[in-house]
């Protein structure tokens, strides 16, 4: 019953992490604040992954079938292998993105002394006129 609630809380923690980091995003104009908003609501969507294939049954089984145990007693207690390797690869996709855009934004302020988006849209369109 206090795993049901900690889970609850838990979930609606994490959405509201999402909502932040979709909040800082689009009111922020630093780069490096919505990068940092960025890597905020992407572990908080990788946790909800992770939240989604846990089971509240004890003791919970790793992913690999034991011949000791019964087939259907694995498949209640073992925990969804899918949401482990898709948060994986997000995490890998996830840490390659962030080394892009902060490399972009330190080249951008190498080359123009800002990393404000209004100054930016200034600068990029003032030299496509």
């Amino acid at each position: 019953m206090i795993a049901a609630f900690l889970i609850f809380y838990i979930t609606i923690t994490l959405f509201a992490m999402i909502f932040l980091g979709i909040y800082g995003v689009a009111t922020r104009s630093n780069l490096i604040k919505k990068i940092i908003m960025l890597n905020v609501m992407g572990d908080a969507i990788n946790m909800l992954f992770i939240l989604i294939g846990y089971r509240l049954v004890y003791p919970v089984f790793p992913p690999i079938y034991e011949k000791h145990i019964t087939f259907e007693e694995f498949l209640r207690r073992a925990v969804d292998p899918v949401p482990q390797a898709l948060v994986l690869t997000a995490v890998v996709i996830g840490m390659a993105m962030n080394i892009l855009l902060t490399t972009y934004a330190i080249q951008f302020y190498r080359l123009h002394g800002t990393v404000d988006a209004r100054d930016m849209a200034e600068i990029m369109g003032g030299e496509r006129e």
